[in-house]
């Protein structure tokens, strides 16, 4: 069996780790993804002194990385977005909202975001107001909140709509209840 190599990441590396680290890699993966892309090199006595350099410019840059984070999460915080949706039927939409949207809304309203910074536990495929986690670093979060309406100028507001839907629901119940009172009637062959 093969042994593990250590290496040094000059560049962040998904799933593996961040720039500076000593990470241990099977060999084939370094000789064949890592160092000819230039993201590790090997960790060496050779490269001793550069790996001390890497390891001050990662913690440099982490520090600048978190503060510019922190400066955004302030900006950020309480901000709420609308997204205009088509709906189908009562408060369903066509299709759902993703993260795709919801950065596109926030690049509207003047914040830059990436795609792997919003975090949604489920497509959002209803009307209404969500709280949305956007991680802009791995020690800042701000929530936003995302009010999803819909985008038929002529149609009622979200706060009517979830009313008739709530008032919906209860009538739909009742029916149902009487419904079941009646006896069923059962076809003869």
């Amino acid at each position: 069996m093969a042994r593990r190599k250590e290496v040094l990441l000059v560049q962040d590396v998904l799933k593996l780790g961040n720039m500076g680290d000593v990470v241990r890699v099977s060999p084939g993966y370094a000789r064949n993804y890592l160092f000819p892309y230039a993201l590790a090199i090997p960790a060496d006595s050779a490269h001793k002194r550069q790996i001390d350099v890497l390891r001050e410019k990662a913690a440099k840059s982490e520090a600048e990385r978190e503060v510019k984070a922190r400066a955004l999460a302030k900006t950020m915080q309480g901000m709420s977005i609308q997204i205009a949706a088509r709906v189908s039927h009562d408060n369903e939409l066509f299709g759902s909202i993703g993260t795709k949207e919801i950065v596109a809304a926030l690049a509207k309203s003047g914040v830059e975001v990436d795609g792997k910074q919003v975090h949604l536990h489920d497509k959002l495929k209803k009307l209404g107001k969500f709280q949305i986690d956007v991680r802009l670093h791995k020690n800042v979060a701000v929530q936003v909140t995302l009010e999803i309406i819909n985008s038929d100028p002529n149609a009622p507001t979200l706060s009517e709509t979830l009313a008739a839907s709530g008032k919906g629901d209860k009538a739909e119940k009742g029916e149902k209840s009487e419904k079941s009172d009646k006896p069923k009637k059962t076809q003869k062959a």
